[in-house]
C-alpha cells in the first residue's frame, strides 16, 4: 500500500497560487459570499502514515486541548500556521508545527505528495495537506500545551465508504457539506475529515 501511494502521488507539488486554485475549484457562491470577503491565511498539515504490523498503514492524528483558541478540542492533522519569518514554504510550515506538536523530526518524514489546498469554513485558512510516510523508530513528544491526544487510526478505516457521513449546515449563510467519521470514542469532522476523505478517493480512483 506504502508503495502504491508513493506512486500514486510522485507527480504532485505545492501550488505557486493556493487561492486560486480553490477559488477555481468551488462553487461560485462561496467564492463571491466567503473567500473574496476573508482575510485568508495559509496553513500546512501532515497526513502522516505510520506502518502497523496488525492493521497495516494507519493515519496519526491530533486531538487538540481545549484550550486553543480555534478548533478547542477538535480532532486534527498535525500541521499549523505559516509564518512567514520561520518557514521558506507551506512544506516548511507543516513539518515545523508537526515537531512543535508531536516531536515529528522532519528526517523522520518521508514526503510522498501533495494534496490540492482545501478551504477551512469560518476561519480564512486555505490549508495545503502533505502525505508523509513515518519512520517506525518515532516516538512522540507532545507539546500539552497544543495536543491533548495523539492516536492513530487504521487507513481501511477511512477507505471504507461506509464510515464516511455526509451533510450539509449552513455557516455565513453558506449551504457547506460537511464530512465525519465516528471512531471509537473520537468525532473526525470538517477539514480534517475532508482532507483524509480526499486523500481516499485519490487513492482509489
Amino acid at each position: 500500500m506504502l508503495e502504491n501511494i508513493r506512486q500514486k502521488f510522485q507527480d504532485s507539488h505545492l501550488f505557486d497560487d493556493p487561492v486560486t486554485n480553490v477559488m477555481n475549484r468551488l462553487p461560485q457562491e462561496i467564492v463571491d459570499n466567503y473567500l473574496q470577503k476573508t482575510d485568508l491565511k495559509h496553513a500546512g498539515v501532515l497526513i502522516g502514515l505510520e506502518e502497523n504490523a496488525k492493521s497495516g498503514l494507519n493515519v496519526l492524528l491530533t486531538k487538540r486541548t481545549t484550550k486553543l483558541k480555534q478548533h478547542a478540542g477538535e480532532i486534527s492533522l498535525p500541521g499549523g500556521t505559516y509564518d512567514q519569518q520561520k518557514d521558506q514554504d507551506i512544506l516548511s510550515t507543516a513539518l515545523r508545527e508537526a515537531h512543535e506538536e508531536i516531536g515529528l523530526d522532519k528526517d523522520q518524514a518521508e514526503i510522498l505528495g501533495f494534496l490540492e489546498p482545501q478551504v477551512s469554513l469560518g476561519t480564512g485558512f486555505i490549508v495545503t495537506p502533505l502525505i508523509a510516510s513515518i519512520e517506525s523508530n518515532f516516538v512522540p513528544k507532545i507539546d500539552a500545551n497544543e495536543v491533548a491526544e495523539l492516536f492513530s487510526v487504521p487507513l481501511s478505516f477511512f477507505l471504507d465508504q461506509n464510515n464516511l457521513k455526509h451533510e450539509y449546515r449552513i455557516f455565513d449563510q453558506i449551504k457547506w457539506s460537511v464530512y465525519s467519521y465516528n471512531y471509537h470514542q473520537y468525532m473526525i469532522w470538517g477539514l480534517t475529515a475532508q482532507i483524509i476523505r480526499k486523500f481516499c478517493k485519490e487513492l482509489i480512483q
